[in-house]
């Protein structure tokens, strides 16, 4: 397939022209042409993301940004993240320009928005920035999440056969509503996005579409090596000794199809490390042989923690995460959930509702 040729075909794929079940934004026409009114009229427009951002939320952040700034000049657009950026991420073009709250207090007067878009998960997680999305005149979600939780959102464009989120905001900035260039710098935001949720594309969520996409950003000429090594392989020596202090706590339950670990705030601290050491632990912990579901208990603070899912299929950790708080959800294969209770407490709490349902899907098959 030339140049030209996967081209077209990524655009014919994206407006719903074959007939695999892959991503179409043609079906969201309807909610593309509303959210493009609001934006010729709007003055200022906020971007933001769930909880500590990762590959897929800053890229489809910066993305975004940078699709917005092409085709509305005169357009105000702030980035602005409840958490400071993980120090593996300052490398993409355009990191600069995303903001935390104190920041942005420091630097502008005005908190108030036009329109507020909310990417790669919903405003519930969204920490101190929610009170700025809050106050927008009209709210927008760009996800690809099959399960995620209850919003009155204005504009609503949500689809799960996007393999990330990066590759829906690509999809949208090729319409003609939003018709973007696609250059190296945006190229590498889109391609970051790609391989993090499709762990390089390893992961059952890559397709063909994914693939030809992968290729055709490439082909902008930046430095694809650096951008997977540096956004998803690299670890700090305290990051390494922290993966391996959380490897050498993994139990097993369920006859050995749960695997799962804790990493407290003690653990950072006695290591020296930092939350983005954090990254990618939950892979590791899933790849170990015979295990159904991987599950990882994360202290974020007292009385508050994440629990970090990864399934091989049979057991749909979205929904799993979902009936434990409407702060759950995910995808099938991979899914997380925050609860407002001790870590001592909740891995008696998940892990006899999680054995229940492995022995139920056992049971079944």
């Amino acid at each position: 397939m030339g140049i030209n040729e996967s081209a077209r075909w990524l655009h014919h794929a994206a407006e719903g022209g074959t007939n695999a079940a892959m991503i179409s934004v043609g079906k969201f026409r309807r909610e593309l042409q509303e959210l493009h009114s609001h934006l010729e009229k709007a003055k200022r427009v906020l971007i933001t993301a769930p909880g500590q951002a990762d590959g897929d939320s800053l890229g489809s952040q910066l993305a975004l940004r940078t699709m917005l700034s092409h085709r509305y000049p005169n357009l105000v657009v702030r980035v602005i993240n409840d958490e400071p950026i993980p120090p593996r991420y300052t490398f993409l073009p355009g990191i600069e320009t995303v903001l935390t709250p104190e920041r942005f207090a420091q630097l502008y007067e005005s908190d108030v928005f036009d329109v507020g878009v909310v990417v790669d998960g919903g405003i519930d997680r969204a920490g101190r920035v929610r009170s700025m999305f809050d106050k927008c005149g009209h709210t927008v979600f760009l996800d690809h999440h099959a399960v995620s939780a209850d919003y009155n959102y204005s504009i609503r464009i949500v689809e799960p056969l996007a393999s990330s989120n990066t590759e829906l905001i690509y999809h949208m900035s090729q319409t003609p509503e939003f018709k973007t260039p696609v250059d190296s710098d945006f190229a590498q935001c889109v391609y970051l996005g790609l391989v993090f949720d499709t762990g390089f594309f390893r992961h059952s969520n890559t397709t063909p579409e994914a693939m030809v996409l992968g290729a055709e950003l490439l082909k902008t000429g930046f430095d694809f090596t650096r951008v997977g090594e540096r956004g998803m392989l690299e670890r700090s020596v305290q990051g390494l000794h922290l993966l391996a202090d959380t490897l050498s706590r993994a139990q097993q339950s369920s006859n050995g199809r749960i695997i799962w670990s804790t990493l407290t705030m003690e653990h950072l601290k006695r290591r020296e490390a930092i939350a983005d050491d954090r990254e990618g632990i939950i892979d590791q912990l899933f790849l170990t042989e015979g295990i159904e579901v991987a599950v990882l208990f994360i202290e974020l603070s007292e009385n508050f923690i994440k629990v970090s899912l990864r399934s091989q299929g049979a057991v749909d950790v979205a929904h799993f995460a979902r009936s434990l708080t409407v702060k759950g959800g995910g995808h099938i294969k991979a899914a997380g959930a925050n609860l407002d209770m001790d870590i001592r407490e909740a891995i008696p709490y998940v892990l006899e509702r999680l054995e229940a349902e492995v022995q139920k899907v056992a049971a079944a098959s």
